[in-house]
């Protein structure tokens, strides 16, 4: 009669013994992102088709709350807007709001670090409820 002899193993909490395996990790297993939602569980491809004639996700008359930071002296000034005005209009109301109306051509402002530009309305923008504008100096020369 043969006897076999147990092999003892080792504890991950002993010292070295236990250590993982070296290099990099697995690589991760990609997932399709809408696999959380049954229509697109069982399909391989989807398609978009614009409809004419459609609702816009927003109205643009909706009312929209900006936030407009003076990176001068980090006074923060709220208003009520429309999403379609123009960020003209934004600076407008921000001037007038800090009592210098007359400087509307000197005002910068920046939205998700990029300049704002006079002519985009805030729709364009495709801000949140909660958008919030910086306004910025441009140095000129070198």
């Amino acid at each position: 009669m043969e006897t076999k002899a147990a092999i003892p193993t080792k504890s991950p909490n002993l010292g070295g013994a236990g250590c993982a395996a070296k290099g990099d990790p697995p690589a991760p297993v990609p997932r399709p992102f809408h696999t959380h939602h049954k229509v697109f569980q069982s399909s391989t491809h989807a398609t978009l088709q614009a409809v004419s004639g459609a609702e816009p996700l927003c109205s643009p008359a909706a009312p929209i709350r900006v936030s407009v930071l003076n990176g001068s002296d980090g006074r923060l000034v709220r208003m009520d807007l429309k999403r379609s005005d123009t960020v003209e209009t934004l600076k407008k109301m921000f001037l007038q709001e800090r009592g210098t109306p007359d400087l509307t051509s000197n005002l910068n402002l920046a939205c998700n670090g990029k300049p704002a530009l006079d002519h985009q309305t805030l729709a364009e923008l495709q801000l949140n409820e909660t958008a919030m504008f910086v306004t910025y100096q441009k140095c000129i020369g070198g």
